[in-house]
């Protein structure tokens, strides 16, 4: 592990830095399967490793979304498929089914919908690698990731919060899909003037890839680099602060 805000806060996985570019890197792992935020994401993270893909090797739809390759196709249709959907309501829809009911009903879906923005149209690819390799290699980042359990969480939502002059949270945690999470909202964070991190893998069926103690948290490339310019000066530099983060690795609860 090389790098500096991880080694501090004690965090065994590597930051993850996202960025597109026109053809899958020939150094890549390229993914197999429906969901890819465990070929992509979760395996960088881990390994440290670059992966990548375009929309053929990406066949999930919420992954158009989630991933840049296109955004959400029929909003309306999703809200739908998110939400208790009454029998007396379904006779003539495209959506058939009782629906999700993650959402009381489908205009509750659309208004946590309607903030995500679609990105891309589905000719270019999303590349994974680790965050120092892709900054030596001047890459295009766009989001920078952390796969954090709750101690590091604490310590990466402290740091986000150490310079910013804006009043409320630095960290906010929307309704997504996992790669939503990861990176469609993150992104669109970077266009704010007052970037926010993103908590994220809340989503139930992409948290099946990581372990029970693990949430995602992704910010802007901005975001990133003010963080790590924090570093000096801040808690990160208190062995009080240090000492208490070493402790609460090993608490036992009461």
């Amino acid at each position: 592990m090389t790098n500096r805000l991880c080694e501090i806060i004690g965090l065994k996985t590597y930051p993850v830095a996202v960025y597109r570019q026109d053809t899958l890197p020939e150094d890549a792992k390229i993914p197999n399967g429906h969901c890819t935020i465990p070929s992509l994401f979760v395996y960088c993270a881990r390994k440290g490793r670059k992966a990548a893909s375009d929309s053929a090797h990406s066949p999930c739809r919420g992954s158009k979304s989630g991933f840049g390759f296109g955004g959400i196709s029929n909003r309306r249709n999703s809200s739908w498929s998110l939400s208790v959907v009454p029998k007396e309501e379904r006779e003539g829809m495209k959506h058939q089914g009782s629906g999700q009911s993650l959402f009381k009903n489908s205009e509750i879906a659309m208004t946590q919908l309607d903030p995500i923005k679609d990105y891309g149209d589905g000719n270019d690819v999303i590349v994974f690698q680790d965050a120092d390799e892709a900054e030596k290699e001047n890459r295009p980042i766009e989001v920078v990731i952390f796969l954090a359990d709750p101690v590091s969480l604490s310590a990466l939502i402290q740091l986000a919060s150490y310079s910013k002059t804006t009043p409320g949270p630095a960290a906010v945690m929307p309704y997504g899909h996992g790669c939503q999470q990861i990176y469609a909202i993150p992104r669109a964070e970077g266009e704010s003037g007052d970037p926010h991190a993103v908590i994220g893998m809340t989503d139930m069926y992409a948290r099946r890839f990581i372990r029970p103690d693990e949430l995602s948290f992704a910010v802007p490339y901005k975001l990133y680099k003010r963080m790590m310019s924090d570093i000096d000066g801040s808690f990160l530099q208190k062995e009080k602060y240090l000492e208490n983060l070493r402790r609460s690795r090993c608490a036992e609860p009461e």
